[in-house]
């Protein structure tokens, strides 16, 4: 073989070397999706009749994944980017919803649900602790990923709690492309964590009455306008009472199937565990039940 052949060859065999190291220099992975545990939409046509559910469910009560609880549950509501603008007035309700369930009935099933290191769940009054409308969005986000990092800016914002659900309450118009759709969600939680390594639990709550249909819960238990505002506390109470069983999902409380207290008695229109309103001290709300291991059933 010639030099020259020998410096060719030798050149090729470096550069086939130097390609995986190049690729591994390039720009950064995008951030890794979340794990995310959502509520699907209604849909008739696949919910089983209350009576069969019922009883597949008995047979398959939730199970402690070593993880944590929310021992001692707090709320802070994130109104991101809405600016103001709030056609259906779902924020006062929400707020007004939150306000009043800490201390309720419909919460008492949630206190037999322990953690190894710190017991039970409680059922404190007082559960939400702040609202912030975060306007410093230049332009109303389309979220999933982003999510995740509103949430990081309200536990700094508020304040870090283990024991906190951060709901990020997106804006009118502006929600995930999977919000709402045949075979999509309402809502979903995750959790996160901060630069300290820090678990953040969170819940991305769409605006819930962009939802047509009543695939989100618009309806579900009162007719007319008086049902207008029914799946903000339905989706929004599913989503807080499963952070606060199973708050990194599913490290904590979820049946063999992965289905947490929420799921188990999600849109049930009638029938033991069917949804209906609660009186609370700020008002009525539909809510759905939840599932209770003692009873091996739907309860609240």
């Amino acid at each position: 073989m010639s030099h020259r052949a020998l410096l060719l060859t030798l050149s090729i065999l470096l550069s086939s070397l130097a390609i995986p190291a190049a690729l591994s220099l390039g720009a950064p992975e995008a951030p890794a999706a979340p794990v995310k545990h959502a509520m699907p939409v209604f849909d008739a046509s696949r919910v089983a009749a209350p009576s069969l559910r019922a009883q597949a469910a008995a047979s398959n009560n939730m199970v402690y994944g070593g993880g944590s609880i929310q021992k001692i549950p707090k709320v802070y509501i994130v109104l991101w980017c809405w600016n103001g603008a709030d056609p259906s007035s779902e924020a006062p309700y929400l707020q007004n919803f939150f306000n009043g369930v800490g201390g309720s009935a419909w919460m008492q099933p949630q206190t037999q649900y322990t953690e190894t290191a710190r017991g039970a769940i409680t059922n404190p009054t007082g559960q939400l602790k702040g609202v912030w409308a975060d306007n410093s969005c230049t332009v109303p986000p389309v979220p999933d990923l982003q999510i995740g990092s509103e949430a990081l800016k309200a536990a700094t914002h508020f304040g870090y709690d283990k024991d906190a659900n951060y709901i990020i309450a997106t804006p009118h118009l502006h929600n995930d492309a999977q919000f709402g759709v045949p075979g999509g969600y309402c809502a979903w939680h995750s959790s996160t964590t901060d630069t300290l390594g820090r678990p953040v639990a969170y819940t991305d709550l769409p605006y819930i009455p962009d939802a047509q249909g009543g695939v989100c819960g618009q309806n579900f238990v009162n007719a007319g306008a008086a049902g207008n505002l029914d799946g903000v506390s339905i989706v929004g109470g599913h989503e807080y009472a499963e952070a606060v069983t199973d708050p990194v999902p599913t490290s904590g409380w979820a049946d063999a199937s992965g289905q947490e207290n929420g799921d188990k008695c999600a849109w049930i229109s009638s029938g033991p565990g069917a949804s209906h309103n609660i009186v609370l001290s700020t008002g009525t709300f539909a809510i759905q039940t939840l599932w209770s291991n003692a009873i091996s059933g739907c309860a609240g």
